[in-house]
């Protein structure tokens, strides 16, 4: 089996995509990030280094979400960081939130991608000029649209595509 599609493991987004994600973004300062599906917490963290004003964390595993918190203290960012052990679909299912970045990365052909759509069907939950980034499988179909947001653009790295929502007026 592909190491990448192993569902039970980890698998921290690789330090060219991550940076790949910020120059996609360009500008992250003063913006409300959500991770989902936040892992190790990399990309929330490297979010908060670029002056984000606020980075919540999503992340199911608890072992996961203290690294994360212990990181976070480590690196004096805990101040504008909030970390919530939850499943990321009931997280949005119950958050009345608006977010300017919201980076999804669930594990690979999981099944995930698709209960995040249908809530992203039912919610408006990014603000006016905000995005959806996801992370996946290169095999992995997408919706063209999810409510008010649309695919802008995608970019790949090997077997990994990230894939850029905006909203559409």
């Amino acid at each position: 089996m592909n190491k990448f599609r192993t569902q039970n493991t980890v698998r921290p987004t690789p330090s060219v995509v991550r940076k790949a994600i910020f120059d996609i973004l360009q500008d992250v300062e003063d913006k409300t990030f959500i991770d989902l599906y936040a892992g190790k917490g990399f990309v929330g963290i490297e979010a908060l280094k670029r002056g984000a004003r606020e980075v919540i964390f999503v992340e199911k595993d608890p072992v996961l979400c203290i690294f994360i918190k212990n990181t976070l203290q480590k690196k004096k960012l805990s101040d504008r960081a909030k970390v919530y052990n939850s499943d990321a679909v009931e997280f949005l299912i119950h958050s009345s939130q608006k977010y300017d970045i919201i980076f999804a990365d669930p594990p690979y052909e999981s099944g995930e991608l698709e209960r995040l759509f249908k809530i992203l069907e039912k919610k408006n939950i990014v603000k006016e000029n905000g995005v959806l980034i996801l992370q996946h499988y290169k095999n992995e179909s997408l919706r063209e649209k999810l409510k008010t947001l649309k695919i802008h653009k995608c970019y790949r790295y090997g077997d990994t595509l990230l894939t850029v929502y905006r909203r559409q007026e």
